[in-house]
């Protein structure tokens, strides 16, 4: 048993949560995450990519560099060349403890300007550097998630600025400088409520936009404390353009942020109790950011069970026995993601139908203003109707669904969800003719965004607690996974005979899953379900049987 929690009648439990939206995530860690004081810096540093001598710490404000030895490489990671300028997000072990942190990347090109994007272009001139900083690690007790939240984002406009006037004469006094107002016991940095817009979940629209539907299975994933690999995209460029942070989604500033909030969106919520006493799974994934092929030298990987990463060395691919799932990030704007196992890297890995539509929906409730150059509101959702049957089904493979979107990319529905099964198909089709046109698909599938929502503001800190808001959506479908759940073991605990182990076979109904806003139809919703039950119940459960059995037909 895992949940200190009253066990209800089953479907009380159901309503009860289904009117629970704003999570602990919504009002608690809001506050924490960004409202807080900015984290203390542990150190301050400068690496560069030489083209003649590879990666190169140039200074530290540490008294022994070798202390971060190989930050060098994090910092500086494969890819990072094809930008002006972006930031990477950081983990680094300092005396046996993790430090979060992050870099802010800028290259400069002193060729004469008739050199510039010419084949003669002199590499020797071209100056790539990022300056970074770790934090350090919270002390005394807190909620565990909590350290990864800190990575000091607070500091990025400082340590922009200076980058920017270090590479005008790449003066090394800048530095010292810097490093001692980021370390002065007075924290007087930032002086200025910092931007919002370098907090890591200010990307959450960049993200959704990236990954599409694939939101969910890596959320899944997530909450399995599966190993998540995330591969940048190489270049695919034609030209020596550069790009930058702020004209793509793909640069590793929002790989990171991508790191960071899959993690964030798994974390069990703090009001979920779990008795650690006997568990051993993480309350949450750690993310570990940038890494790459230098950190197989050492047992990194191996250090956590579950973590969630990033890394531009395609070579990684390779590398299986270090990941559980791996993401691969689109090569170009009208390319799309990729997502598969490591035990089956030919077979992708997509949505269900039922997350489509729930993504489509929390898509359409993201703040306008962060989602580009067209606004979104309810008119611009196209709603196209047919008089044949699928429409009346809602088959979404053979008609449009109402939640379609005008300018929706087609990799989304078509590369990134399942088809709907044979199965649901024949069941819907009876469904449709038994109630005389009356069932729909929808009926069975939730709204994940049926709520309160503030209304949209122009001020950036109302536009991040909306995107905590939606971050709270995950948490309350988490805790409405852990309470069901929890519920009907302790029922079959209490009236149903265990083995000789002191285990039993956790039995689930079609209506179960219903109520758990998954899909009864998906055999990969299904396999979900049993392995969340035997990654937190597995002292209590040996095995789970749905409906006819995970490979039968509920219905």
């Amino acid at each position: 048993m895992y949940l200190y929690t009253p066990h209800n009648h089953r479907q009380t439990t159901v309503l009860l949560l289904q009117k629970h939206f704003i999570t602990y995530m919504s009002s608690t860690l809001s506050e924490s995450a960004y409202f807080g004081s900015p984290p203390k810096v542990a150190c301050v540093f400068l690496a560069q990519f030489d083209v003649k001598l590879g990666y190169k710490l140039v200074w530290s404000s540490l008294a022994n560099d070798s202390e971060i030895s190989g930050i060098e490489a994090s910092a500086l990671p494969s890819g990072i060349h094809e930008y002006s300028a972006t930031t990477v997000y950081l983990t680094h072990k300092i005396r046996g403890r993790l430090h979060y942190g992050f870099a802010r990347f800028r290259q400069v090109d002193r060729n004469p300007e008739s050199n510039h994007n010419a084949a003669a272009t002199d590499r020797l001139l071209v100056k790539m550097y990022s300056l970074g900083v770790l934090v350090e690690p919270l002390k005394g007790e807190f909620w565990p998630p909590l350290q990864y939240l800190t990575l000091g984002w607070e500091y990025t406009a400082a340590v922009d600025s200076t980058l920017v006037d270090f590479l005008n004469d790449e003066d090394l006094s800048l530095l010292p400088r810097l490093a001692e107002l980021l370390l002065g016991s007075t924290l007087s940095v930032p002086k200025t409520p910092p931007s919002y817009d370098n907090h890591p979940l200010s990307k959450l629209p960049a993200v959704l936009s990236l990954v599409g539907p694939l939101i969910f299975p890596l959320y899944k994933a997530a909450l399995l404390r599966k190993r998540i690999l995330i591969f940048g995209s190489s270049s695919s460029q034609a030209s020596n353009e550069l790009l930058s942070d702020y004209s793509t989604t793909r640069d590793p500033g929002t790989a990171g942020a991508l790191a960071y909030i899959i993690s964030l969106l798994s974390v069990v919520p703090r009001d979920v109790h779990l008795d650690m006493s006997t568990q051993t799974v993480s309350k949450f994934l750690q993310p570990l950011y940038t890494k790459g092929l230098s950190d197989l030298a050492s047992d990194f990987y191996n250090e956590y069970p579950g973590y969630i990463a990033t890394t531009g060395d395609e070579i990684m691919k390779m590398q299986t026995m270090v990941y559980d799932i791996a993401l691969l990030l689109p090569l170009g704007d009208c390319s799309s993601c990729h997502m598969n196992s490591s035990a089956a890297q030919n077979v992708l890995m997509k949505s269900t139908y039922n997350d489509y539509s729930k993504f489509l929906k929390l898509y359409l409730r993201l703040p306008q203003g962060s989602l580009g150059g067209t606004a979104i509101t309810d008119d611009l959702a196209s709603i196209k109707t047919s008089s044949s049957i699928l429409s009346a089904l809602g088959l979404g493979y053979f008609a449009e669904s109402k939640e379609k979107l005008l300018w929706e990319p087609q990799w989304w529905l078509a590369e990134a969800t399942s088809p709907m099964s044979w199965r649901e198909y024949v069941w819907l089709a009876f469904a449709w003719f038994a109630s005389a046109g009356a069932t729909n698909r929808e009926a069975e599938t939730i709204d994940l965004t049926e709520t309160n929502l503030r209304p949209i503001e122009e001020d950036v800190k109302n536009l991040m607690v909306r995107l905590t808001e939606i971050v709270g959506q995950f948490h309350r479908l988490t805790k409405k996974w852990f309470y069901i759940v929890d519920e009907i073991v302790s029922e079959m605990i209490e009236y149903v005979q265990s083995d000789a182990h002191g285990l039993l076979v956790l039995e689930l109904t079609l209506q179960d899953v219903v109520d758990m806003e998954l899909d009864p139809y998906s055999l990969q919703d299904l396999e979900f379900i049993r392995e969340f039950v035997l990654t937190y119940w597995g002292d209590s459960v040996s095995d789970v049987d749905i409906g006819l059995g995970v490979n039968g037909i509920c219905c």
